[in-house]
């Protein structure tokens, strides 16, 4: 199976970010009593094409989330969880699994969302880190509200900006998106607050001027996407995110944060935005 090609500097700097907050959570709950998870939802291969960067292997191939999180040795993870609904990804991850028998990895060949939403942990006992990289739009809300009622999952979250900004139209009429697309975003929000895009006030539309429709309708799905996190996970959600950006300067990604347990908001946020301040 071929790895995933390449993206560019935002597909380092997402693998970097999340790289560091696993080495610095496995840090900070070495000596608790509980066992750590990972768990990666969208795993693709393992390792992402040639580049031309300097953060390569010795084939010349970037190491992805996957491998990056089976790295982490300082307090390793007691079970490391890779689900890919693509049977030739797996097959890639089962030979990353091959290559570490010292590590507790188990590969899933299902959908995310579903295998995600049937989870049966006893989380009294399981803390972790969730990394949700779709490839497109499909990380369904549903799956989010599964994931912050279980309390136990500090989890990244990559929104896919690219993806949404090609669904809307160049009109001010959500009845101009197309019912497909429609029907994706109803399932990426939960609901129709998409299309609160679209309502008018007095001072125009209600993330930006008209005359700049489609950019400011990507900055307004994303904003009206973090205050339905924000009212889910309250003040475990991270305020602080970043976006992630091509060599033209076009965002593909907003990268977010949100804590598992209430109890370890300070800890655990404190360390994220150290790591996006830094990085």
């Amino acid at each position: 199976m071929k790895p995933p090609a390449f993206g560019g500097s935002w597909t380092l700097e997402k693998l970097d970010i999340l790289e560091s907050y696993l080495d610095a959570y496995t840090t900070a709950l070495k000596d608790r009593r509980f066992k750590l998870m990972y768990i990666d939802a969208f795993a693709g291969t393992g390792r992402i094409a040639p580049s031309g960067s300097d953060d390569t292997d010795l084939h010349g191939f970037v190491s992805g989330s996957a491998a990056r999180a089976v790295q982490v040795d300082n307090k390793p993870f007691d079970r490391l969880v890779f689900c890919e609904e693509d049977p030739n990804r797996c097959a890639a991850l089962e030979q990353l699994r091959a290559t570490h028998p010292e590590r507790n990895i188990v590969v899933e060949n299902a959908d995310a969302n579903a295998w995600l939403s049937a989870m049966h942990e006893d989380w009294r006992v399981w803390r972790g880190v969730l990394f949700l990289d779709p490839f497109g739009t499909e990380v369904a809300w549903q799956t989010i509200e599964t994931i912050a009622n279980v309390n136990a999952l500090d989890t990244w979250i990559l929104f896919p900006v690219s993806a949404i900004a090609r669904m809307l139209p160049t009109s001010q009429r959500p009845e101009d998106v197309s019912r497909a697309w429609a029907r994706r975003l109803d399932k990426v929000y939960g609901d129709d607050s998409w299309t609160l895009l679209y309502r008018q006030s007095s001072q125009g539309t209600l993330f930006g001027d008209i005359g700049h429709e489609r950019e400011a309708g990507v900055r307004g799905l994303l904003e009206i996407y973090k205050e339905k996190l924000g009212t889910l996970f309250g003040d475990r959600f991270l305020r602080q995110t970043r976006p992630l950006k091509n060599s033209r300067n076009s965002t593909m990604f907003e990268l977010m944060f949100c804590v598992g347990h209430p109890d370890g908001v300070s800890l655990a946020q404190r360390i994220a935005k150290h790591i996006l301040d830094k990085m």
